[in-house]
């Protein structure tokens, strides 16, 4: 399947601590019928290069629809056409 917007909502941001203007990090939700593998595949959030910085908080429901499961993201890069995620709970 692909990113569907309907599903991310960003709930908070959190103090970077160099204090630099602009240096927030968003923490988002992100609730989908796709699995692991689909989100984690190469270009899935693509849409948000906007939105989404390097250090950012992704937490997901995945496979809503047949067998739901939690995880935890961060972005770990923006090259400002391609967002680069790594899951953070992986045991």
């Amino acid at each position: 399947m692909a990113f569907e917007v309907k599903g991310f909502r960003t709930v908070d941001h959190m103090t970077n601590p160099s204090g630099a203007a602009g240096a927030n990090l968003g923490v988002h939700k992100y609730v989908t019928n796709d699995d692991r593998a689909a989100v984690e595949t190469a270009g899935y959030f693509n849409a948000l290069v906007q939105r989404l910085k390097v250090g950012d908080h992704i937490d997901m429901t995945l496979a809503l629809a047949t067998a739901p499961v939690r995880r935890n993201y961060i972005v770990t890069a923006n090259s400002g056409t391609a967002i680069t995620i790594a899951a953070q709970n992986v045991a």
